[in-house]
């Protein structure tokens, strides 16, 4: 039976004190053509870049042309593809002087807003005329923040094909104030739904010398044991050390705590030694059965494991 992950409450982003100041970067695949997409945190303001080669090279030199237009940002956030974590993407980070910071590997919602901006992208590559679907995207109030991208960045509506008023065009920067209290707002209810629908509740804390096992998503079983050596540098991601010796990023979500080694930090011998000692709930159904007690009569195994005897009624 295929365990899944416990999900943890949502951890929104907070809204940037300026435009431009945080973009997320990904790379999308739509129709066999491949497009770098930019999101800017502040604004939503959206680019969708066509990239003729997925080279490090031709991704930075297509960032250097926006950068040319709109300036360069204190913080990229990507995942942790190849090209973005390629010594050539390390130097371009030093030389145009922002931090770039990657999500926990195997963890998209930990990049999410590239995840949202990629897509929208798709919506907007699927049109008759891509270019005029970004255009009036980028001239459409956001729900989040209650003003359209380009006013956000830019301090001004845009013409589009629609009709608008002269005066309207005029440079006018939107209340700030608002615009924050609106996302806010908004950030806390999409929170509050996402929490409610899959039933996230914290995980334990994890500390450095803890003994757990680890399962991607696409994973089956608990199986790698590890150690943790440590938190990371993004909000529940953890470096952990495999009995092979390698040392790994991952994410709370993928880690399930076991009772830890009982000299220092040492690693088990084996993962199986592990496995037998975690809670009935984080193992196979299939397990929790074998283990039930065979010769009583009209107990049932309940999802969770507990052993459940049936009501025992009056015959009137």
């Amino acid at each position: 039976m295929k365990q899944t992950q416990q999900k943890e409450p949502l951890i929104s982003t907070p809204l940037p004190d300026r435009p431009w100041k945080r973009l997320a970067i990904d790379l999308c695949e739509y129709n066999k053509h491949t497009y770098l997409v930019v999101s800017d945190y502040f604004s939503r303001f959206l680019e969708i870049l066509h990239m003729p080669a997925t080279t490090t090279s031709e991704i930075v030199l297509k960032l250097k042309a926006l950068f040319a237009r709109f300036g360069c940002p204190d913080e990229i956030v990507s995942d942790n593809g190849p090209r973005f974590v390629s010594a050539e993407f390390q130097e371009f980070a030093k030389e145009f002087d922002f931090l770039h910071i990657t999500s926990s590997p195997h963890h998209a919602q930990g990049n999410g807003h590239a995840e949202r901006g990629v897509q929208i992208a798709k919506k907007i590559l699927q049109q008759k005329d891509p270019l005029l679907a970004l255009m009036s995207y980028r001239a459409t109030p956001c729900i989040t923040t209650g003003v359209s991208p380009a006013e956000l960045l830019m301090g001004r509506k845009i013409k589009t094909t629609l009709p608008l008023l002269e005066t309207l065009l005029q440079p006018q920067w939107p209340n700030l104030e608002d615009v924050r209290r609106k996302d806010s707002m908004e950030k806390q209810k999409q929170a509050f739904y996402f929490n409610r629908h899959n039933g996230a509740r914290p995980l334990p804390s994890l500390r450095s010398g803890d003994a757990v096992l680890t399962k991607l998503d696409h994973q089956k079983t608990w199986g790698t044991a590890a150690v943790v050596r440590g938190e990371s540098t993004t909000p529940r991601s953890f470096v952990i050390e495999t009995h092979q010796g390698a040392t790994l990023r991952r994410n709370r979500r993928h880690l399930q705590l076991c009772p830890a080694p009982a000299e220092g930090n040492q690693l088990p011998v084996q993962p199986e030694q592990i496995y037998e000692q975690l809670p009935t709930s984080t193992v196979h159904m299939e397990t929790t059965l074998s283990k039930a007690p065979k010769t009583q009569k009209g107990l049932v195994v309940t999802r969770s494991g507990r052993l459940s005897r049936p009501v025992d009624r009056l015959d009137l």
